[in-house]
């Protein structure tokens, strides 16, 4: 089965980054993790079990020396609904199952990832839920419609279950995690 992690991401040197993190604890400190979040990445890639990806969120970035060693694309859209819309729908034409995730989940492991590609073997669809209200993880297996991602609303307590509900099929959940969108998601991390 031909299986494809993908991390949505931004390029500091293009794009402001973990802006909510960044009034707390200074652009410095911030750049400093978010180098981290991406070395992190490096250690979820596997050679045999799926291909990986970064979703680069500027057009002008993918080719940028900040993703050396990355297989890197554009993630094409206005806002994140449209971003996540286009990944799925340009890899699932590739790929028989697709996870995203963000990139600021420096806690994920490897063994994670494959867990969710063998749910995603049982089921539709999955998703990861944080302890925000939100999810890091989405996987598919088929085509999502773009309403779903459009009807979500986003960074607020029900994203996950707008987004599930909006969704119409049962959704297999995995364990519960934080993404660090702000200082306290950083404190719980650290």
């Amino acid at each position: 089965m031909r299986q494809c992690l993908v991390i949505l991401a931004k390029t500091p040197i293009f794009s402001d980054v973990k802006t909510r993190l960044k009034s707390k604890i200074g652009k410095k400190n911030t750049l400093i993790f978010y180098k981290f979040c991406r070395n992190c990445v490096r250690d979820l890639k596997s050679k045999h079990d799926y291909d990986m990806k970064i979703a680069i969120a500027e057009k002008d970035a993918v080719s940028n020396n900040y993703w050396n060693g990355f297989d890197t694309f554009f993630a094409k859209g206005k806002n994140l609904a449209e971003k996540q819309y286009f990944i799925f729908k340009k890899l699932l034409k590739i790929y028989e199952s697709v996870i995203l995730i963000g990139i600021d989940i420096p806690q994920l492991e490897k063994k994670l990832i494959k867990n969710a590609f063998r749910f995603l073997k049982r089921n539709d669809y999955i998703i990861g839920p944080s302890s925000d209200g939100g999810f890091y993880l989405i996987g598919s297996k088929s085509k999502i419609a773009k309403e779903v991602w459009e009807n979500t609303k986003w960074s607020n307590t029900k994203t996950m279950q707008t987004f599930v509900r909006s969704l119409g099929y049962k959704t297999y959940k995995l364990k519960k995690f934080t993404d660090v969108d702000e200082f306290y998601d950083f404190q719980k991390n650290a």
